[in-house]
Order: C-alpha cells, then sequence, then structure tokens
C-alpha cells in the first residue's frame, strides 16, 4: 500500500484526463438527433452522466489552484505576483473562448458563404458574437475562485466569501426585483439569470437554443460556478495535508457522502439544474466530485491499478489544445462542404451518413463518430506529450 505524502498523485492526472476526453466525446457526436442518453444533457432539471462533465472540471480546476498556488508560495511567490498571473491566465482562457464562438468570423467555408462575403463580412460577426461560453466559465471561475484564495488567509474567510457568491446568486433568484421575472423561478423562460443576461449581454450576444435567447454558462450561473471550484480546491488542501493516504482518502469520502446526500435533498426545495448551475446541483456535483476522487485515488495511488490509463494521462496534459482544437475543427467540419446536388453536405455530415451509419446504423453510427474524434485527439496529444509540448497560459 502507498501510503507517501506526495501531492502529484496519478490518479488527479487521470481525473482530469477522463473528464476532458469525456468532455470531447459528448460535444462531437455524429449527429445531434442520434445520442444515446446518458452522453445528452437533461432537458432541464435533473442530470445524466453528462452533467457531471463541466463540475468536475472545474472541480479539478480548484484542486490544481491549490496544488499551484501552495508550491508558488513556498517557492517564495508573492500574492502580488500570484494575482498578476491569475488575472494574465483568466484574460487568455476567456479571449480563447471568445475566439472560439467567432470563429470563423465570416470567412467563407463554403461557397454559400461566399457569395455575399467582403472584407467587412469579419467585423460584421462582432454585432452577434456571443460573449458567454465554456472556456469564459472557466475564467472567471478561477478568476474569481483564485481571488478567494488569495484575498483571504484562513479557510474560514474563504468558506463565507464563497457564500457570499452564492447567497447573491440565490437572492437575486428567489426575490421580486422585476415583474414577470425570477420570484423563484427556475424556469427556462422566466428565471431572473436570464433577465440579467438579457439586459447585460443582449440577445444578440447569448446562445440561442431552439431560437430562443438563453445562456447556460450566463452571467448570474457563474456566480455558483465559483463555489465548484472552491470544492475543488480544498479537495487539493487535503491532498497538501501532511497525512497518509488513506486518511486523506477516508476525508474525501465524507466529504463525498456528506454533500451527495445534501444535494439530493436539496433538490426538494431547489432544483437540481445544470443550465442554472443551481446551489442543489453545486452541492450534489461536490459530491460526486469527492467521492470520484476518492475512489480513483484508492484504486490507482493505493491500489497500484494504473495500467491502461497513459491515453488518460495524455488526454489531461493538453486541456486547453485539445478543447480550443476540436472546437476549431468540428466547425470547419461542418462548415465545409463536399458533393454535388442531393449529397452537398458538410464534411462531418458526409462522413456520418456515408461511412457511420452503413457501419454502424444511426445510433451507434453517431457514437462511433465521437469516438473516432476522441480516438483522433488522443493521436495528437500523445506525439506532443511524448515530445514534452505542453501548451499552457
Amino acid at each position: 500500500m502507498n501510503t507517501q505524502h506526495n501531492t502529484r498523485l496519478i490518479s488527479l492526472d487521470v481525473f482530469r484526463g477522463l473528464t476532458v476526453a469525456l468532455m470531447i466525446l459528448v460535444n462531437n457526436p455524429g449527429s445531434w438527433s442520434h445520442i444515446y442518453w446518458p452522453l445528452e444533457h437533461a432537458e432541464w432539471n435533473g442530470w445524466t452522466p453528462t452533467d457531471l462533465v463541466f463540475p468536475f472540471f472545474l472541480f479539478i480546476v480548484g484542486t490544481a489552484l491549490s496544488l499551484s498556488f501552495g508550491k508558488r508560495v513556498d517557492a517564495g511567490a508573492s500574492r502580488k505576483d500570484l494575482f498578476i498571473k491569475l488575472g494574465q491566465r483568466s484574460f487568455v482562457i476567456f479571449g480563447i473562448g471568445l475566439f472560439l464562438n467567432g470563429f470563423p468570423f465570416n470567412i467563407p467555408l463554403n461557397a454559400e458563404m461566399a457569395e455575399n462575403f467582403s472584407f467587412f463580412s469579419i467585423f460584421e460577426r462582432f454585432q452577434t458574437i456571443r460573449i458567454m461560453g465554456v472556456l469564459q466559465r472557466i475564467a472567471l471561475a478561477y478568476f474569481f475562485a483564485g481571488s478567494i484564495i488569495l484575498l483571504f488567509k484562513d479557510n474560514q474567510k474563504r468558506i463565507l466569501a464563497t457564500l457570499v457568491f452564492v447567497l447573491v446568486y440565490e437572492l437575486l433568484m428567489h426575490l421580486p426585483l422585476v415583474d414577470g421575472w425570477g420570484a423563484g423561478s427556475f424556469e427556462k423562460m422566466t428565471n431572473f439569470g436570464r433577465y440579467i443576461d438579457l439586459a447585460i449581454l443582449g440577445a444578440d450576444h447569448m446562445y440561442k437554443p431552439g431560437g430562443v435567447p438563453f445562456d447556460p454558462e450566463g452571467l448570474l450561473s457563474t456566480l455558483p460556478a465559483v463555489a465548484t471550484t472552491i470544492f475543488g480546491y480544498f479537495a487539493g488542501e487535503i491532498f497538501r495535508d501532511k497525512t497518509a493516504l488513506m486518511d486523506k482518502i477516508k476525508k474525501l469520502l465524507i466529504y463525498g457522502a456528506i454533500f451527495s446526500a445534501i444535494g439530493f435533498l436539496m433538490d426538494f426545495v431547489e432544483p437540481v439544474n445544470k443550465r442554472l448551475w443551481t446551489t442543489s446541483y453545486v452541492v450534489l456535483m461536490a459530491g460526486f466530485s469527492f467521492l470520484t476522487l476518492a475512489f480513483s485515488t484508492w484504486f490507482i495511488d493505493v491500489k497500484g491499478w494504473n495500467k491502461g490509463f497513459k491515453p488518460a494521462i495524455v488526454f489531461g496534459s493538453n486541456p486547453l489544445v485539445v478543447f480550443a482544437g476540436s472546437g476549431i475543427l468540428g466547425r470547419i467540419m461542418y462548415m465545409v462542404k463536399v458533393g454535388e446536388g442531393a449529397s452537398y453536405m458538410s464534411i462531418k455530415g458526409y462522413m456520418y451518413i456515408h461511412w457511420m451509419v452503413p457501419l454502424a446504423g444511426e445510433l451507434n453510427g453517431s457514437l462511433l463518430f465521437a469516438l473516432l474524434n476522441v480516438a483522433f485527439w488522443t493521436g495528437i496529444l500523445w506525439i506532443l506529450y511524448e515530445k514534452k509540448i505542453f501548451i499552457k497560459v
């Protein structure tokens, strides 16, 4: 049994890698009309395995904050230097997210786009670019969680500061501040988070599922996402303790069981909802995160069952590369078209209809396309890993 005090555990790398891989898998089906239910988000309230992915990633971001800040403080870094690095990194991640939202900025990738293209079309794209997104939420959650950690040296004050973020969210969602909005509504059309996004971002700069402006990574729901990141920070603090590894795992299990139970109970009062990032969702996902990290640490770092996990480690070694790269490639495959007449379609559609469906059917063909996408990026990331190329900001 391994009872070392080392904070760099294989399980953390595996957890991050599997989370990123699952994120790429669920974002790239062959057809959005043919998806196995575990690989779909819950329609509104409730959760599916896919709804674990984003909070797991933010939880890992928080864990990394604990380990990286701890190392830098031990090495003599000042809080001012850490603040500067925190701000720079958050700004770059947010900017990359904006770039992905705007890509290819109306640059013609097919005949239809080329018909009305002009140089000014590139700038016109900014009139309707979506401002928020996955990377933008990661950037903001990372920045505010890091700020809490740096501003308050005492963990009790850090917890109180985090509770302020959650309390502001709850008050705004429940108070009757604007007629017809909020007042405890957690429905898609009338929740107060949507009101804030419409008022500040504007409908033209929001995500529009089904043509209705609603942003699942909106401004207000980013507040409780900070709490998800802080939960991860405290998991990292557990690993930094100078105690035996099994004692750390027991703490993770206890916290996981407690928060999971509380999250399930909170669902009776406030719905578990990923798109609104409700407090019940935060607590429930924190519980699942603690439990997953505890079991993976026990299996991998204590029992030594770590064979075959290198692909996961490789996948988590360059998360920004694979997320941005898969987003750009996916957009290109959707916009660039091939064939003629009735067969004139996107590269993605052509591959799915002419290669995947004949081979595996509509449902399994859609899954096969997603799996091949993961395999492709595993190969790219493996090359970078072997060459020790790690792109960080």
